[in-house]
């Protein structure tokens, strides 16, 4: 079973844990990766743009942010693939919703990328894949 912790660093956010919590299980069992662990936070924009400057050396704040674990790094538990990291408000600003984000961000911590136009187009595709099997499953 996956191990999915999803924690609110804002309270205005904790409303959202558990459908989110559900579709991260769901992604993951979608992915066929159920023994995978992933630490996802909800966080406000002050907090967003902080880890963006830290971890992308960009000064603005953003919607999703994906951390990949490094492999063999002793303080994580075994099959952790990362963390992500959602900004509720960016995301509804940017047009989407906080479902999409968080599969756009699991995608990138099993390894896909948009870098180049290929990537791109494999990695929308997947992630239209998954919203529509998502649906079709409730």
């Amino acid at each position: 079973m996956a191990g999915v912790s999803l924690v609110s660093l804002d309270r205005r956010f904790e409303h959202l844990k558990e459908p989110l919590w559900q579709t991260a299980i769901r992604v993951l069992q979608f992915l066929k990766t159920p023994e995978a662990r992933i630490n996802i936070y909800l966080i406000n924009a002050a907090g967003m743009k902080r880890l963006n400057r830290e971890y992308r050396r960009k000064d603005k704040i953003t919607d999703v942010i994906a951390i990949e674990q490094p492999k063999g790094f002793p303080s994580i538990p075994s099959g952790c693939i990362g963390e992500i990291y959602l900004n509720p408000p960016c995301v509804r600003q940017k047009g989407y919703d906080l479902e999409y984000a968080l599969i756009h961000g699991i995608l990138h911590l099993k390894g896909f990328n948009h870098l180049g136009k290929s990537d791109k187009i494999k990695m929308e595709k997947l992630e239209k894949k998954i919203l529509l099997w998502l649906a079709n499953t409730y």
